[in-house]
């Protein structure tokens, strides 16, 4: 079974247990033998868990990641130019993916209302939370008295009386952590270590920091990934871990200039959210072997990248011909790169229907008009009705 595992790693291939088990007919001591060597072989990270540690395959990663972010130095010409245009649409599609991930169902345009709100509702304060969390983890360094404040700011007015942290920063009893189809389907780790595996933890994020190793580049990931493992609080941990990798990227000077892609893929669809926890699901069953993790979250950010790449050439070509582009002629045409496949007409209505109908229909036509005037669309009339598609 060894000799079968190496042969699918050169292959691209990283099945998981319940693959080998369906594909390949293995289970029981022929996989107890597998994981034992995977444990011997692979590269560990020095993070505690019940098994042991964490531990991935980086032959198999690296080339998955180096092509991840090669992309997006090779495609983005202007780093600096690329943050003023499009960190605004990065923040909303964080906060709504997020949110959604977790189902509050949002929209940008209710994003920017509940902003200017007095008075909220449960879902209101929740995005304001999460807006003011954004703003923390731009302003402050990651520690573990500000991990607790962020985790504070987040829950705010959003939390029961039994969820609350009453003593020190983390939960004194046990959390059962809730799959996708909304069963149990994990614990989180004893409360009594977790005191001495948090500050480990943020010990491990502070040094990754001080100098570019061979983590740097996956910290994001094993953040998200061993955040919720630990599960610290009765609630609010999966919007943690997001939120932590997303400081991660922040504060991180080798890495603040790569994109925070994260929540808007997983939330991409129903596929990629079951993705998304079927990865989790893998990593924990193989004794946090978290190459399962790291893999599905790089293809899942795959497609994301390529789109903020795509706007950015046209959004830098346009603005060169004195054509510039306003933030929803930008959002909408991000939305039609997600969702349109190449050469395939569209209406208005699937604008609609992609953008959760945030404007009227007056507004899209008028928008996608002026994607046509500026050539970026072409536009055809059958019926008297407009089809779109991109030029």
């Amino acid at each position: 079974m060894i000799n079968e595992y190496l042969q699918l790693i050169e292959g691209k291939k990283y099945p998981s247990q319940k693959e080998w088990f369906y594909k390949y007919g293995k289970h029981g001591n022929d996989y107890q033998k597998l994981l034992t060597y995977k444990k011997s072989k692979l590269l560990k990270i020095n993070l505690p868990t019940t098994e042991g540690s964490l531990y991935f395959n980086s032959e198999y990663i690296y080339p998955i990641m180096k092509e991840y972010y090669q992309a997006q130095d090779i495609g983005i010409e202007s780093v600096n130019h690329f943050k003023e245009t499009f960190e605004e649409i990065l923040i909303f599609s964080e906060v709504e993916g997020t949110l959604e991930i977790e189902g509050v169902k949002i929209s940008a345009k209710k994003i920017e209302e509940t902003l200017k709100k007095e008075f909220l509702n449960e879902t209101e304060q929740i995005i304001i939370n999460m807006r003011n969390g954004i703003e923390f983890i731009y302003s402050h360094e990651i520690t573990e008295e500000n991990i607790f404040e962020l985790y504070n700011i987040l829950s705010y007015k959003s939390l029961k009386e039994d969820e609350l942290i009453t003593e020190g920063y983390y939960r004194n009893s046990g959390v059962d952590i809730i799959g996708k189809y909304g069963e149990v389907s994990d614990k989180g780790v004893n409360s009594n270590v977790l005191n001495d595996w948090m500050k480990c933890f943020v010990r491990f994020i502070q040094d990754s920091m001080k100098d570019l190793n061979h983590l740097t580049y996956l910290m994001p990931h094993i953040i998200h990934y061993y955040m919720i493992y630990l599960h610290p609080y009765y609630d609010f941990n999966g919007r943690m871990a997001r939120m932590l990798a997303y400081w991660y990227i922040v504060q991180c000077d080798y890495i603040d200039d790569k994109l925070p892609v994260f929540s808007e893929a997983i939330n991409y669809n129903t596929q990629t959210k079951s993705k998304y926890y079927s990865a989790i699901e893998n990593s924990r069953k193989d004794d946090n072997d978290i190459t399962y993790f790291i893999d599905t979250m790089f293809n899942l950010g795959k497609r994301f990248i390529n789109v903020y790449i795509n706007l950015n050439e046209i959004e830098v070509k346009c603005r060169r011909n004195m054509k510039n582009m306003t933030k929803n002629e930008l959002s909408v045409l991000k939305f039609i790169f997600l969702y349109v496949k190449d050469n395939e007409y569209f209406i208005w209505e699937d604008i609609h229907s992609f953008d959760k109908g945030q404007f009227s229909k007056q507004y899209y036509l008028r928008l996608l008009n002026s994607l046509v005037d500026k050539e970026i669309l072409v536009v055809t009339q059958k019926n008297k009705s407009n089809f779109y598609k991109i030029a």
